[in-house]
């Protein structure tokens, strides 16, 4: 259980983080608007990514799903830095 915690916290926070990178970069709205978008987001985020890890069976599997959703995000983040 403890691991299955120290999982969905660390990926849920590294996830909700690149997650809403993401999202700020790709909406067209006013800086006050996608902080707010963020803010709000991030959190279901974070919740739906702990109610992922307790759903598996082991941390391993939660931590092998989440590395890889969090490899995809990062590589669009980096492609939207670089090619903006």
């Amino acid at each position: 259980m403890w691991s299955k915690s120290l999982a969905a916290c660390v990926f849920g926070l590294l996830l909700s983080i690149s997650l809403m990178l993401n999202l700020n970069r790709l909406l067209p709205f006013a800086i006050d608007i996608q902080l707010f978008v963020g803010l709000l987001l991030a959190f279901c985020i974070w919740v739906a990514v702990m109610v992922y890890c307790y759903s598996c069976n082991s941390a391993k599997i939660a931590s092998v799903g989440c590395t890889k959703v969090l490899l995809v995000s990062g590589l669009l983040n980096a492609y939207l830095l670089i090619g903006s």
